[in-house]
């Protein structure tokens, strides 16, 4: 019998555009040996690849920012009898596209190690100084880190495992949120500050390179194995999440990088965890 991954895919609002090239590259070039279903999960009244069985549709309806990606757990988990039947279970964001053939050793957990997770280096902060690390700082919420812990930091928009680990995972992180919420706490990076801190010190973690998540619109030297591609190209993002542009002087921006050079709150702070000995418990 063939290895089944279940793919988890969220595309409410306007982000059902991106599903068919996701869909067509992922049958084309990913894990050409396993089968793949598909959960996605939409508002949309029809969308491409209707009828497929291998496609799950399940209706959900639209949250405001960032409601939709910070609950995302708690939506896996509403087909979690379905992701069981799964060896393996992912999620990817949805304007994703796969570009190259990418094989089952170079992507899944790898038993020989013991994983049954795996994440993916964020592209901003590949192989960057930990204290430039969003981590969220603040000790009131369930995905604090403190300035003297992390060594990696993982992107929110591609990550998986085994069926087992993931299930284990997003109830963890669902329970989290909730609690969290209930304290009218939001982490810095919503379910990514969360999955940040699920992963640290642990050993059973695979972390894929960022070409694996490759970013849209950065120059970087790595290979672009699955890709980002322009979310402005099919709808207005800022109006979409209720934000509006942040128009700073020269001066201002000038400030601000040599402020990002320097970190000197950010030595003070990691000084100061250091010195205190601050901790945290695996969770």
């Amino acid at each position: 019998m063939k290895t089944v991954i279940g793919i988890l895919y969220i595309c409410t609002g306007p982000y059902h555009l991106f599903w068919k090239d996701f869909y067509n590259t992922f049958e084309k070039k990913f894990l050409p040996n396993t089968e793949k279903i598909y959960f996605v999960f939409t508002d949309a009244e029809k969308i491409y690849g209707e009828g497929d069985k291998k496609i799950k549709i399940y209706k959900i309806k639209n949250q405001p920012w960032p409601l939709i990606t910070l609950l995302r757990f708690n939506t896996f988990l509403t087909v979690e009898n379905e992701l069981k039947k799964c060896d393996y279970v992912m999620f990817s964001n949805a304007n994703i596209i796969c570009n190259k053939v990418i094989s089952e050793e170079e992507f899944l957990p790898r038993k020989s190690k013991c994983e049954d997770i795996f994440v993916t280096y964020h592209p901003g902060y590949y192989k960057k100084n930990p204290i430039n690390f969003p981590y969220d700082r603040n000790s009131k919420s369930l995905a604090y880190i403190p300035w003297n812990w992390g060594k990696v930091y993982v992107i929110g928009a591609m990550f998986g495992g085994t069926s087992k680990a993931f299930i284990k995972m997003s109830k963890i992180l669902s329970r989290n949120i909730e609690e969290d919420l209930k304290k009218n706490i939001i982490a810095k990076w919503h379910d990514e500050s969360h999955l940040n801190r699920y992963i640290l010190e642990k050993d059973n973690v695979r972390i894929l390179s960022p070409e694996y998540c490759y970013p849209y619109g950065m120059n970087v030297t790595y290979d672009k194995k699955i890709s980002a591609v322009s979310k402005q190209d099919k709808f207005d993002v800022k109006s979409f999440k209720g934000q509006y542009e942040y128009k700073s002087n020269i001066l201002k921006k000038f400030l601000g990088k040599i402020k990002r050079l320097l970190c000197l709150k950010e030595r003070c702070l990691f000084l100061r965890d250091t010195v205190l000995h601050k901790t945290i418990k695996r969770i």
